[in-house]
């Protein structure tokens, strides 16, 4: 379903980072993190409710990644 790149920034938003400090981790552009954001909602058919869903999404995705082995 997402990118690599995808599933790296969605585990960092889980973390709580914002997308300054994502791309710097990732040694990226913000607005290479502001594209891929936006990438991310419309996979998951994020209704117009902030960035709420895609944090709460960000947390699940985090926790099911850490159980899979």
């Amino acid at each position: 379903m997402f990118t690599k790149r995808e599933h790296q920034i969605l585990l960092l938003i889980a973390k709580g980072y914002n997308s300054s400090v994502i791309g710097e981790k990732l040694f990226i552009s913000t607005e290479t993190i502001r594209k891929h954001r936006t990438n991310i909602s419309k996979k998951i058919r994020r209704l117009e409710t902030g960035d709420l869903k895609l944090n709460v999404f960000a947390i699940r995705y985090a926790i099911a990644a850490e159980d899979t082995p």
